[in-house]
Formats: C-alpha cells, sequence, structure tokens
C-alpha cells in the first residue's frame, strides 16, 4: 500500500452502479489519478469542492497507474468536513 498526500483536484463521478468516482490528486511533485469505488468514501469526496482540501490517502496502483484508495482523510478539518466524517 502507498501512501500519498495532495490538494484534491478533478472529481468527478464515473459510474453510478456500482458507484466508481475519479479525483486527481496534486502534491509536489506529481499528479496521481485515483478511484474510489468504496461508496461509503466515494460519495463523501462527491461532496467536496475542487482544488480546496488536502488529503492523505493510502491505495494501491492497477494496471493503468491509477491509484485505487482504501483509505481517506482530509487535513485541516474544518466544520463542512467534520460534518461529513472526513
Amino acid at each position: 500500500m502507498d501512501k500519498y498526500t495532495g490538494l484534491l483536484t478533478k472529481i468527478r463521478l464515473i459510474k453510478e452502479e456500482p458507484l466508481l468516482v475519479r479525483f486527481t490528486l496534486v502534491d509536489e511533485h506529481e499528479r496521481i489519478n485515483c478511484l474510489v469505488a468504496n461508496p461509503r468514501i466515494a460519495i463523501k469526496i462527491l461532496m467536496l469542492p475542487n482544488d480546496k482540501y488536502k488529503a492523505s490517502v493510502i491505495g494501491h496502483r492497477n494496471k493503468y497507474d491509477q491509484l485505487v484508495i482504501r483509505w481517506l482523510a482530509v487535513d485541516y478539518v474544518d466544520k463542512f468536513t467534520r460534518e461529513l466524517g472526513l
């Protein structure tokens, strides 16, 4: 499992059933394309605005070099993210 921290950008819904969400995690050195299939995490990510929150993620790379997210935590929790449970 790999751990990364960066800014959440380009949050998009890919598929509704089963729920699949993509986003780009931008850190100092690279842009990482990420996928979330876990409905609990995916629903919360869809509620977040683009280019506002930094997050730490843990996941593994698939054969397309995308990071499949297993765990996500938003850094610098504010009232909005606290209500979402991130």
